[in-house]
């Protein structure tokens, strides 16, 4: 065989080997595609059924989510049903204080000219700090944390069933809209004395002097004592506040809040500011608040973190004008509670 046709015989036997080796590799490549594919199309199928069984997982939650939802309204309408709430006796302030079964004055650091009295319809208070320390001139009802005495709580639930109590108790989730308050008062004059004096208070203050009206809740903590050796709490609401100094007084902003623990006491004082007026415009200016007073009460409950609080039994209650390092003198026409 001549060498040329040698030559290409030699080189169609190549071909056909590396054809044969092509295909060979092309049939296993395709063979691994279509297991790839195979295994890809089980993961997307298991896959599919993992996302339905989570969507099942989800409307199973969703469903339960709203049983929980109903459940907690149904409880949270029980709570308020079962929930007892105190009124103001005397809340217009018809007897003084020599013949009042409801209110008794209030007299905290108090100096020389302070004063506490009910005369024509009204509570007059007039309280003078010039110490650089808080005080207050007031009146108050129920059972004094300091153990005097005025008069057993009225208290009415929901199902507008009147009672006396010694004490009554709040949850700390205590519904809004539900329990009121409305007062009408008016600051018939107030001005600088002092600044702070830390030494005297026992901890830190604003640099300036402050006047507040309001009235401050007092709570035993849970099932804790009430005692002033014990830890109580004082829950302020203020009606306005003013700070102060030599030459200029402003009024402390609405929904400004506050917890604080003495040092020495462990009492905890927490509270809102819930109304805010110009000092400007407010002297000698009768004023009128209506405060969901429930909804501020779970506010300033779900703000104390030094204690986990789950209620509070509230004794007494406290109507009042206090201050340091300033004068104020303010009248009351009348303070009430009421329920929706």
């Amino acid at each position: 065989m001549p060498v040329g046709a040698r030559r290409g015989l030699v080189a169609c036997i190549l071909i056909v080997v590396l054809l044969s080796v092509l295909s060979l590799w092309l049939y296993s490549a395709y063979r691994s595609l279509i297991d790839q594919i195979g295994r890809l199309e089980k993961e997307r199928e298991d896959l599919q059924n993992e996302v339905n069984r989570l969507r099942d997982q989800v409307a199973e939650l969703q469903s339960r989510v709203r049983e929980l939802e109903k459940e907690a309204t149904e409880l949270h309408t029980q709570v308020a049903l079962l929930t007892q709430y105190f009124l103001v006796g005397d809340h217009n302030f018809t007897d003084d204080l020599g013949n009042n079964v409801w209110w008794v004055a209030e007299r905290w650091n108090h100096d020389g000219d302070d004063y506490v009295k009910i005369e024509e319809g009204l509570l007059k208070l007039f309280y003078n700090e010039t110490l650089g320390r808080y005080g207050n001139s007031g009146v108050f009802q129920g059972r004094h944390a300091d153990g005097r005495y005025a008069h057993q709580l009225w208290v009415r639930s929901s199902s507008v069933r009147d009672d006396f109590s010694d004490y009554v108790v709040f949850p700390k989730d205590l519904p809004e809209g539900k329990f009121w308050l409305e007062v009408k008062f008016r600051i018939v004059r107030m001005g600088f004395n002092c600044y702070p004096n830390e030494t005297l208070l026992g901890f830190s203050h604003d640099p300036y002097a402050r006047v507040n009206l309001g009235v401050t809740l007092m709570c035993a903590i849970n099932n804790g004592e009430f005692t002033l050796d014990a830890q109580t709490l004082w829950l302020d609401i203020f009606f306005a506040g003013f700070d102060l100094n030599e030459t200029h007084s402003w009024s402390i902003r609405k929904n400004k809040n506050y917890t604080f623990e003495n040092p020495e006491t462990h009492d905890i004082h927490a509270g809102y500011w819930v109304s805010e007026t110009s000092p400007d415009t407010a002297l000698g200016e009768w004023i009128t608040l209506k405060i969901d007073l429930g909804a501020y009460i779970g506010k300033t409950l779900r703000n104390i973190h030094q204690i986990d609080v789950k209620t509070v039994r509230v004794y007494g209650f406290i109507l009042f004008v206090e201050s340091i390092g300033a004068y104020a003198e303010v009248e009351y026409d009348y303070f009430e509670t009421y329920i929706l």
